[in-house]
């Protein structure tokens, strides 16, 4: 297999997990210096949304790629959704756990309720960062040995 159609093919996965270790790791640390809680969620969140679609991009774009390359597109696209869909899932259960603390008259003991709710609510998407970060560096990994999807295990 050509070399330079196996690093074609691990450009998306390289993407995807240059997005995950900057957008959500990297990123969120120095923001906390702001202390704008909004800063920290969003930015990271709208820049994600932006490399995802770059992806979605370049997997509805067959022009010129191999069937290996367009699946590798096609495979981080496919594995971007579940982020997005995390993301929705998050700001719901956001949304929910604002909705269940603003009748608390008490500001002290609505910022903890607020506080432990946010952790939970926080969950899923450091499941799903952990999972793909896992199943990315495998897609690498087997990309670079000129394996198709369909052929990856994990």
């Amino acid at each position: 297999m050509d070399n330079a159609l196996q690093r074609a093919a691990s450009q998306p996965h390289e993407r995807f997990l240059l997005n995950l270790a900057l957008s959500h790791f990297l990123l969120p640390a120095i923001l906390f210096a702001t202390k704008n809680l909004w800063l920290i969620f969003t930015l990271p969140v709208f820049i994600s949304t932006m490399v995802i679609a770059s992806l979605a991009w370049q997997a509805s774009r067959p022009a010129g790629k191999s069937d290996l390359v367009l699946a590798h597109w096609q495979l981080a696209w496919r594995r971007g959704c579940y982020l997005l869909l995390t993301y929705g899932l998050t700001a719901l259960l956001f949304l929910i756990s604002l909705w269940l603390t603003q009748d608390i008259a008490s500001s002290p003991d609505q910022f903890i309720q607020r506080a432990v709710l946010g952790l939970f609510v926080l969950m899923p998407l450091s499941l799903i960062l952990v999972v793909l970060l896992i199943l990315e560096t495998s897609a690498l990994a087997q990309s670079r040995q000129g394996k198709m999807p369909s052929q990856m295990r994990l």
